[in-house]
């Protein structure tokens, strides 16, 4: 049986990767493992950073799995670049945006935030 925390940490998760992430090339090392904000740059901790999970990447050619975290502050502004410019690229959302799980997910993923 999945309570109201467990369904809205699945839609979290979904919502989180449907973000884009920066290029590895352009990241501090501090930022590749998760130290610090991949957008800001800011320094993260475990209790209030946003983990994206193990990525994998290419840097300098060579094949490289990296951590990338970020702030609330950060995520939320990608969130709502992601949700303000999904309905460009999805067929669902031009026939009718109010069925797309996609858009849904980035919306709550923004309104979590903003809490």
């Amino acid at each position: 049986m999945s309570t109201d925390s467990d369904t809205t940490q699945a839609l979290m998760e979904r919502a989180v990767s449907l973000l884009p992430l920066p290029m590895l090339g352009g990241l501090s090392p501090e930022q590749i493992r998760g130290a610090s904000c991949v957008w800001g740059n800011g320094p993260v901790d475990a209790e209030s950073a946003i983990d994206f999970g193990a990525c994998h990447g290419s840097l300098m050619g060579q094949a490289t799995v990296w951590y990338p975290r970020a702030c609330r502050a950060c995520t939320l502004e990608a969130a709502l670049t992601a949700h303000n410019g999904h309905p460009r690229t999805c067929e669902q959302c031009v026939d009718d945006p109010s069925v797309c799980t996609e858009r849904r997910a980035l919306r709550r993923l923004a309104l979590e935030l903003r809490r």
